[in-house]
This record gives C-alpha cells, structure tokens and sequence, in this order.
C-alpha cells in the first residue's frame, strides 16, 4: 500500500499497524511519503521518531513502514505510482481542494482508499474506489490561524471501516482490481485536459477583448536648452 497525507498521517499509520499486526507472515507494507516541514535530515528524523511512537502504542508482529522522504520528480512519483509492488494507495485527507496526489494515483487503475468527502470525490468514481464516511468536526483551537478560521470544520474518517477496507482490499485485491482499472478510462473521459477546458468554458463567461485599442496620449515633452 502506499499512503500520502499530510494532515491526518498519524491516524492513517496506526489504523494500518492494528489493521495488519498479528502473527501472519504475509503482510502488507506501507510507503509513507511526506514531509513536515521541509526536506532536511532533522524533519526526516522527527517523521521516522513520531512513527516510532506510535509503533510502540500497537502490541504485535507489525507490518513493515517505509519513509520515502524528500522531494521527488514527476517522473519519479509517476513510477512509483505506477510499480507492480505497489498495490493500493490509502489517504485519510481532511479536505482538499482538488487532490492532485489522489487524480495521480486513480489514473493508474489501482484501487484508492481515501475519503468520501471534498475535492476529490469530483473525479474519484465510488464505484471504482472505496470511500469511506466519517463525520464533520470542528478543528482543534490550535491549528487556527487567520487563514483556518476557528469555525471552520475538518473531516474525520471512520478508522473502523477504513481498516475493513483495508483488510478486504488485500484478500480479494483481484476482485478490486478489476473494478479499479475502470477509474482509467473514466479519468480520460471526465478529467483530461481537454474535458476539463470543455467544462471551463460552459461555467466561466468569455471575455471578448475590443477590436479598438485605446491609445494613451502623452503631454508632449519640452526640449531642454543645455
């Protein structure tokens, strides 16, 4: 599995270590790609202690985690996404505007475990992924800012059915993949450059530029004597 999300990450990593711990040889693995702050060796060792503590809270034979930490091309992140090891890519987002990361992972056919609320769910077919519910709560007083207004809510998933999800996913992953090769097609013919800029022009009004050029007239300038 390979998971990004950069604001619920430590829930998405416990919820996969209670999911998979036990006795059983064959597990899943997660790759965890993200960043706190930066890319420098002291964020990484922050990002590798914080998911140590949170191993230390999960009794058991644990799967493995792998931190892929800094920054990555585009022809980097579209091999990875699409490398035959990597089988699901799970996201516990609480909110997004679009979810470039999410249309990235979709578009390579794999099943995607994210969500069922905000930006995303625009071009994330429910019948091709599976979306999880959750509720609306309000954000902690602490992370408020001038631009995240105290009012304002995040969304929480169901960690109980995302780990149902999860554990589906990787004993009938065939049966997932079937249904998930469709969100390819569907992201072509919904989500290409082309659509999207059909879709533009019907909600946007054109803006016809006037055939006439208004000049700006000058005061002319008087020639000094020297």
């Amino acid at each position: 599995m390979f998971g990004e999300d950069r604001k619920n990450t430590g829930l998405m990593i416990k919820t996969f270590l209670e999911t998979f711990k036990g006795s059983s040889k064959k597990k899943p693995a997660l790759i965890l790609k993200t960043n706190q702050v930066n890319y420098s060796l002291i964020d990484r060792e922050e990002i590798l202690s914080k998911i140590n503590q949170i191993k230390d809270q999960v009794e058991g034979n644990l799967p493995n985690i792998y931190l892929l930490h800094g920054e990555t091309t585009d022809d980097e992140m579209n091999q990875l996404n699409n490398d035959n090891k990597v089988k699901t890519f799970v996201s516990f987002t609480k909110g997004e505007g679009y979810g470039r990361p999410l249309a990235e992972a979709a578009i390579t056919g794999k099943p995607v475990i994210t969500t069922n609320w905000s930006g995303h769910i625009d071009f994330l077919n429910p019948k091709y992924n599976v979306l999880i519910g959750g509720e609306l709560k309000q954000v902690h007083p602490s992370a408020a800012n001038q631009w995240l207004l105290k009012e304002s809510q995040w969304f929480n998933i169901n960690t109980e059915v995302a780990s149902r999800a999860m554990k589906d996913i990787f004993k009938k992953y065939k049966k997932y993949l079937e249904s998930s090769r469709k969100q390819t097609q569907y992201m072509k013919d919904n989500w290409s450059f082309d659509k999207m800029t059909e879709k533009l022009n019907i909600l946007l009004p054109k803006v016809e530029a006037s055939p006439k050029t208004n000049q700006l007239e000058l005061p002319k300038l008087k020639k000094l004597e020297i």
